[in-house]
């Protein structure tokens, strides 16, 4: 489905017809759900039928991507933990969503986890293959690769840092819960719609002359795989739960992280 073809005024959460273009960000429009209370912006990304055909691996990409990876191997380590506080690894089947560069999936070897993982950027998937000798897979969790394979398969699923970017978090996560094993765990993090800057945002965008976005543009963006929606604490909460997920652990931030963030971390079991 393209942007186009997409009724916005249909949550992307509840489903309701109740949802109207209420911030504007001069690029794209923050739709906000009158039922619900979702934002989600105006744009989906549209999947190519053939995935490998993007831009390839360089040197100045995979630059770029060497300095990300670095930027986050601590906070693979935070999820790792996350994880081992919660389940045993070994021999463990794990789908990690949204792999990225595939480091927290070398993370999981290391444990002893019997690894998938999906990333649908093709020069990750090829930095990946490069760098570590990893396998990523272009097929997207609702996909009939994995949901005609897959069933209750699982013992773990991991999307960090992913459901913002998602075009339908619902169905993504409801495809998701379908791969995982009765009792298996299912973990999360996103950003926080609660967080200080989003709400002063919203304030300034309602009361001062101009209608100033401030800085909803930063949470946002129609770039390919950006952030789509943005949660709350609650929301999400309630989505896991309608998914059949009974929630065990819940924070705001990772221990040992040198500034305090507004995270949503997530961990359920599947009931």
């Amino acid at each position: 489905m393209t942007t186009s073809e997409y009724n916005f005024e249909r949550c992307k959460l509840c489903g309701q017809h109740t949802a109207a273009a209420t911030y504007d960000l001069i690029s794209s429009m923050i739709y906000v759900c009158h039922n619900c209370d979702f934002h989600f912006l105006n744009y989906l990304d549209t999947t190519p039928e053939n995935r490998n055909n993007s831009m390839p691996l360089n040197s100045q990409n995979q630059q770029y991507l060497q300095a990300r990876a670095d930027e986050n191997a601590h906070l693979h380590q935070s999820r790792l933990q996350l994880v081992l506080n919660h389940m045993h690894l070994s021999g463990a089947k794990v789908l990690d969503i949204g792999a990225g560069l595939g480091q927290f999936q070398l993370l999981l070897n290391a444990q002893g986890a019997s690894c998938h993982g999906i990333e649908p950027s093709t020069i990750r998937r090829e930095y990946a293959r490069k760098m570590s000798e990893i396998t990523l897979h272009a097929e997207l969790v609702d996909d009939n690769y994995w949901q005609t394979t897959y069933q209750q398969y699982f013992d773990a699923i991991t999307l960090w840092d992913v459901i913002e970017h998602v075009n339908f978090p619902k169905e993504t996560l409801e495809a998701a819960c379908q791969l995982l094993k009765p009792g298996g765990r299912l973990f999360l993090d996103t950003p926080s719609r609660s967080c200080f800057t989003y709400r002063i945002s919203q304030r300034c965008y309602r009361y001062l002359p101009g209608k100033t976005s401030l800085f909803l543009p930063g949470f946002y963006s129609t770039a390919p795989y950006g952030h789509k929606q943005i949660f709350t604490r609650a929301q999400l909460t309630k989505l896991m739960t309608h998914c059949g997920l009974e929630i065990i652990s819940s924070a705001r931030s990772y221990p040992n992280q040198r500034f305090s963030s507004n995270k949503i971390i997530l961990a359920g079991s599947k009931i």
